[in-house]
């Protein structure tokens, strides 16, 4: 009877166990954060971080970079926005590490389009961007863009995943110059879904501002941004918010170093993640 017991009592453990980090892995719609390949407009040039900026690439230029993350997650947000653990005990944790790679190109003094593409291949993101107003302290853009997945495995095509889907975007862009070394970049995005998905999920807003300062002769960046994405679903409501500090590099005149630490702050339905971001922009006139 005491045996009977005991298993009884370990089978419930250990299936609670496995439908909270299968729940809490559908919750998680994207592990890194602030990376180059999120799900948003891709292509695109930045100043800084995750938001773009409205200066676009000079004239027949062409920008080329590639990018590596590393996130960490061991715990989870629930539709109430409290912290659970992935798994009950502190010995394992989630990580994912990738690479991707960006190519713009400026077509004239005011609009550039560009591609990003994962490092599997398997999802592509086309972006262009448009500076209609250029000041001497701030201007304001438009972009757009398609996100295309190309796949890189077996796809049942019955099933209307996410990431098996296009999307389709638009965005505002807004840059100002408080003095010749702090600046604020500010993109705000709505993507939407060109079929309908199995889990009805429609469109998501990505809101993203980035503040860099520059010290010795503008060598050297701190920048400190947030980002903010929202979407919805037959689950519920998803959100997360993100802080993401770190630093440029510009002491080459055709290179960029971007180092970048986001974690995340608030989330519903999202995975807690940290991780790490490292970016080189090579500059090719």
């Amino acid at each position: 009877m005491q045996l009977s017991k005991y298993l009884s009592l370990t089978l419930s453990k250990q299936l609670n166990e496995y439908l909270v980090m299968k729940y809490a892995f559908l919750l998680s719609l994207s592990v890194f954060i602030s990376s180059g390949l999120a799900a948003q407009i891709g292509g695109l040039s930045a100043s800084k971080f995750g938001a773009q900026c409205v200066e676009v690439i000079g004239h027949k230029n062409v920008e080329f970079e590639p990018g590596f993350f590393h996130a960490r997650s061991s715990q989870y947000w629930d539709r109430n926005g409290d912290l659970h653990n992935y798994y009950s005990t502190a010995d394992s944790i989630k990580v994912v590490t990738g690479f991707y790679f960006r190519f713009t190109y400026g077509l004239w003094d005011k609009l550039e389009f560009g591609l990003s593409l994962s490092n599997d291949l398997e999802m592509s993101q086309w972006g262009v961007r448009y500076a209609f107003l250029q000041k001497e302290k701030y201007g304001l853009a438009l972009i757009s863009g398609v996100n295309i997945p190309f796949g890189n495995r077996t796809i049942d095509q019955r099933v209307r995943a996410t990431n098996d889907l296009m999307q389709a975007g638009l965005g505002l862009v807004g840059s100002y110059a408080f003095t010749k070394n702090l600046s604020l970049d500010f993109t705000g995005q709505y993507l939407h879904f060109l079929q309908k998905t199995d889990d009805n999920e429609q469109a998501a807003v990505y809101l993203n501002a980035d503040l860099g300062y520059y010290i010795l002769n503008h060598q050297f960046q701190f920048v400190v941004g947030t980002a903010f994405h929202a979407t919805s679903n037959d689950g519920g409501s998803h959100q997360a918010l993100t802080i993401n500090p770190g630093v440029t590099i510009e002491t080459g005149n055709s290179y960029v170093i971007v180092l970048s630490f986001p974690f995340d702050v608030y989330g519903k339905r999202e995975g807690k993640n940290v991780a790490f971001n490292f970016a080189l922009t090579l500059i090719f006139d």
